[in-house]
């Protein structure tokens, strides 16, 4: 059974467990457009031991508009996100999401290092 967390509009789906990607979820926000009578769907990604989330579609990517009902909905993103992680388009994301906290890991390590050699910098 697929593990969704409803947050109002917004459900996290944690991806399927063949695909690798423990420990994180997409988060997935829709909201009803009336003038084109479909949803519009905003994705980001989230690792469950950080409480950040790492925009999918900040590169112009996955967010768009889907077809569904109130009744439908969370299936259909269901059915988008299971694609996405079984065909390795999240993997850049992931990818990205790494390697902005290694950096941020080593920029907080250099600091506090420089810091305690010298408290006035």
């Amino acid at each position: 059974m697929k593990k969704i967390i409803r947050e109002g509009r917004t459900v996290r789906i944690m991806p399927p467990e063949e695909c690798g990607y423990g420990g994180y979820s997409v988060k997935c926000t829709y909201r009803y457009d009336k003038k084109k009578e479909k949803y519009f769907l905003s994705m980001w990604m989230n690792r469950e031991d950080i409480e950040d989330d790492f925009r999918i579609d900040a590169q112009e990517i996955d967010a768009q508009y889907i077809p569904g009902t109130i009744e439908t909905i969370e299936e259909n993103i269901c059915r988008i996100v299971d694609y996405m992680c079984l065909s390795g388009r999240l993997e850049p994301y992931i990818q990205r999401y790494e390697y902005t906290y290694r950096c941020f890991d080593y920029g907080s390590s250099y600091y506090e290092s420089r810091h305690l050699k010298n408290p006035e910098e």
